[in-house]
């Protein structure tokens, strides 16, 4: 083994450690401005925070091309957090673009290079949070997907509502509550979802897929107020293009009152809370009930009054038919007085008459007696189904025939039948 060169200095660890952190202190005697997206967010008991700043690699299969640990330490903690809160509603959060404020600091026991946080500047963090949210629309709106959720025709009454949110939150609680002191008679297909943190913008996405699958009147997106990286996840593209490509009506209900998300802008109708969100579809179902029950008005007003002319209409109708018949009385009245009168004066030549017509009568009856067209010679031939036998085509070899003849009945079976020439029948 080498012994040390007396040309070069031998150090303990911890003379190294301090050469090192009063190095950086001579380096960079003040605080630095560092710019890069947290990670690893952690809130410690202590109440400080602690997080890696990182640079994302542009490297395909590297997740960052440069990371520096950060600490908050308790005593700058409440004003980080009210300066980002003051500006925009922002929180500390992983993902998040930050420049913040800090010192350069090694920390021997650990042996680790660190920023020591003291403030932030918030209006870096809004102005890439308002020119991604800015890009992304524009490129909807280029590919033309900005309203095509708009197209989507929300069902009348929509009273089938598929509802995507945190099932148990406050945001759940006040969208259902409105529904129910509605007292209209609403079906609620829920699926629950993460609406913030890492890949809560995946999970949305895909809970409003499964829902659309069910065929709801009109998919409810609903959350909570809460910072602007609490709503990052509304401002994703997963969830921009999945609310584009559905073939339902979405209407949001996202608890912020100053920016619109990006989810907002995409859906059909956009409400500023769950519970404004829920009482949008109350009203609609509420006017469509109300519709109806106008419509129903109308029609009962309209078929009492046609009932009312029908009856008038039948009144004078029968009234008409009796004075036509009171007068159509009293001429067949006065018709058969004359005519009783003439009967009371010529009594015997009205019999007479009537007489002579019954004699001419008679005698017609009896000419076409059929007993009597018997005994003059004629018969009657039927078939045994009763059928008359008109001509001898009506018949056939084999048939059984009965014959009526004056004073009885002739059964006979045909053994031949010779129709008449046509000659023979001239």
């Amino acid at each position: 083994m080498a012994e040390p060169s007396g040309e070069l200095p031998v150090l303990s660890v911890e003379d190294l450690a301090h050469l090192l952190k009063d190095g950086l202190a001579t380096l960079f005697p003040e605080d630095l401005w560092v710019e890069g997206q947290v990670s690893g967010f952690h809130d410690a008991r202590s109440g400080h925070a602690y997080f890696d700043l990182v640079e994302p690699s542009d490297v395909p299969g590297r997740a960052v091309a440069a990371k520096l640990s950060v600490a908050l330490f308790k005593g700058a903690r409440p004003g980080v957090d009210q300066t980002l809160a003051s500006a925009g509603g922002l929180a500390l959060g992983n993902d998040l673009q930050l420049r913040i404020r800090a010192r350069l600091d090694f920390y021997p026991p650990s042996g680790r290079l660190q920023l020591i946080m003291h403030g932030v500047d918030p209006t870096f963090t809004l102005g890439l949070l308002a020119a991604e949210r800015d890009r992304l629309i524009r490129a909807l709106a280029d590919e033309g997907l900005l309203r095509a959720n708009r197209a989507n025709l929300i069902s009348v009454p929509p009273l089938r509502i598929g509802l995507v949110t945190s099932v148990g939150s406050a945001a759940h609680a006040d969208f259902t509550d409105e529904l129910v002191r509605s007292g209209l008679p609403f079906e609620v297909l829920e699926h629950d979802a993460r609406v913030q943190g890492h890949g809560s913008a995946v999970d949305l996405a895909e809970a409003l897929s499964v829902v659309a699958t069910h065929q709801p009147d009109v998919i409810a997106l609903v959350r909570g107020g809460g910072s602007a990286t609490d709503l990052a996840a509304f401002d994703a593209e997963v969830l921009a293009r999945t609310i584009a490509a559905l073939d339902v009506a979405v209407v949001t209900g996202i608890g912020h009152e100053i920016d619109r998300s990006v989810a907002d802008e995409m859906a059909h109708t956009a409400l500023k809370t769950p519970t404004a969100c829920a009482a949008a579809l109350v009203g609609q179902v509420q006017a469509f009930s109300d519709a109806v029950d106008g419509l129903r008005m109308t029609i009962a007003d309209r078929a009492g009054a046609a009932v009312d002319r029908a009856s008038d209409r039948l009144d004078e109708v029968a009234h008409r038919t009796n004075r036509s018949a009171s007068v159509g009385l009293t001429r067949h009245a006065d018709q058969i007085e004359t005519a009783t009168a003439r009967f009371v004066r010529s009594p015997e030549t009205f019999l007479d008459r009537q007489g002579g017509q019954l004699d001419g009568l008679a005698a017609r009856v009896r000419a076409l007696d059929p007993i009597r067209i018997l005994a003059r010679g004629w018969s009657i031939t039927r078939r045994t189904d009763g059928s008359l036998v008109r001509t001898v085509n009506d018949v056939s070899t084999g048939d059984t025939l009965v014959t009526t003849l004056a004073g009885g009945q002739v059964a006979s079976t045909v053994d031949d039948s010779n129709p008449a020439s046509q000659e023979g029948d001239q």
